[in-house]
């Protein structure tokens, strides 16, 4: 069974300030935000940009992405939701996957250790 979990939320980018100090509020140790243009079925239509580098319609969005411990995980997620959540098409979703390692580039710790 695994002891990790990847957690990876694409949300709106006015819901990270938000999001982020409950995720540090919870505690989990590292997490890394990016900036993603999301394209096709659930962008929020009153907020799509079009731009020739897209070929598209998009709407930019945030990725907020994390390690729990695999038990942390679905209360992790109903966190996000609940901060995230504005009851309109393109609040954006959360995936969540199994991790089989971890290993720390400076010490070569692996699993949760290496998160520290």
């Amino acid at each position: 069974m695994p002891r990790l979990k990847d957690v990876r939320a694409v949300v709106r980018t006015e819901c990270v300030e938000d999001l982020v100090q409950a995720l540090r509020d919870a505690e989990v140790p590292r997490f890394y935000v990016s900036h993603v243009h999301v394209l096709g079925a659930g962008i929020d239509p009153r907020s799509a940009r079009r731009s020739p580098d897209e070929g598209a319609a998009y709407t930019e969005k945030a990725q907020v992405e994390f390690l729990c411990p695999a038990d942390r995980a679905d209360d992790l997620v109903e966190l996000i939701r609940e901060r995230a959540c504005t009851g309109h098409r393109g609040d954006g979703v959360v995936i969540v996957s199994d991790v089989t390692d971890v290993v720390s580039v400076r010490t070569g710790e692996h699993d949760r250790i290496a998160l520290l």
